[in-house]
């Protein structure tokens, strides 16, 4: 069943962006900025009209606001929002209680927005801009923390940033958006459960469980494949550029940044964000050719993607004896 008509078309946050571009722009104009950036907020794009991003706009309250929560609607996934619509229409009754994946993805992601945020704020001292109060770092530092898991968009130089920061905003874009929703990486969901799974072996448990339910084993096998294979693929792709650039000389600079940089670029393909540091350009056709076939792995997922070369079929093959 498909999520309400107001869900997948954000025109009400279409009309606050128009309102935001009337200030310097027609009407027409304004109209179709609106509609652009607020679908491509909520489809998770991050494509913008500006060569800047929205860097210019840095300071803009009601177009960081409307960007921002058009990027975690589109980002939690449709499950989780009809999940929503049906606790509101169902309040009060049984059947209206919200799902462990909706309780799960929510409180994923606000923890994750909370910790980006203030990560991101700690670690940039000053912020890169030209105001430094105390309202533009921390709308800054909520909106770069939005959207380096899922968007794409950016209102500070990424390049610019220190790496302590590039290596927080990695962790970020890795686990990306959640389950059926408009964005890649590995799904909040999976965080959540590799740090339930963590849990339960420090206490010495041997079930999973999240919000006094138990979670299936193939579920908890399953996650822990995906995190492993994601990372393997993103090591492979890095070692190919790397490989690539290196025998053509490219690019310049200082090596380690160079291989921060390029990290930053896989990371970013994978998880579907579309944040750059600039590199992706610097690289040979080579390098260029693994970074797009992350992003259409990222994008189709690495299960389905897995499916697709092996086949989804469970192979009954010969069963050895259990030795420790």
């Amino acid at each position: 069943r498909r999520p309400p008509r107001s869900t997948l078309f954000p025109t009400r946050r279409s009309s606050d962006l128009t309102l935001h571009w009337l200030r310097e722009l027609p009407l027409s104009q304004a109209a179709y900025m609106g509609v652009f950036h607020s679908v491509s907020a909520f489809c998770n794009a991050g494509f913008a009209l500006f060569p800047d991003s929205m860097m210019r706009y840095a300071d803009s309250l009601l177009l960081n606001a409307v960007v921002c929560t058009l990027i975690v609607v589109g980002g939690i996934g449709f499950p989780v929002l009809y999940d929503l619509q049906c606790r509101v229409r169902c309040r009060g009754t049984q059947r209206g209680r919200l799902s462990i994946q909706t309780r799960t993805v929510l409180l994923t992601t606000l923890i994750l927005i909370v910790f980006g945020a203030v990560m991101f704020g700690a670690l940039e001292q000053p912020i890169p801009g030209k105001s430094q109060t105390i309202a533009y770092r921390v709308l800054t530092a909520v909106f770069q923390s939005v959207t380096c898991r899922t968007a794409g968009f950016n209102t500070v130089d990424i390049a610019s940033l220190k790496d302590a920061t590039l290596a927080m905003m990695i962790f970020l874009m890795f686990f990306g958006a959640s389950p059926g929703s408009c964005g890649g990486g590995v799904k909040t969901t999976t965080l959540a459960l590799l740090a339930a799974f963590t849990a339960s072996r420090v206490r010495h448990r041997r079930r999973v469980d999240l919000f006094k339910k138990s979670l299936p084993e193939e579920t908890v096998a399953r996650s822990l494949s995906l995190v492993l294979v994601a990372i393997g693929s993103i090591g492979a792709v890095l070692f190919l550029g790397l490989v690539g650039n290196a025998v053509d000389g490219h690019p310049e600079g200082d090596p380690g940044r160079s291989f921060l940089g390029l990290l930053f670029e896989t990371v970013s393909a994978f998880g579907t964000v579309g944040l750059s540091m600039n590199v992706t350009p610097t690289l040979t056709p080579w390098g260029q050719s693994w970074i797009l076939l992350m992003m259409i792995i990222g994008r189709v997922g690495l299960l389905p993607f897995s499916y697709i070369l092996v086949g989804g079929g469970i192979v009954n093959g010969i069963e050895h004896a259990e030795e420790n």
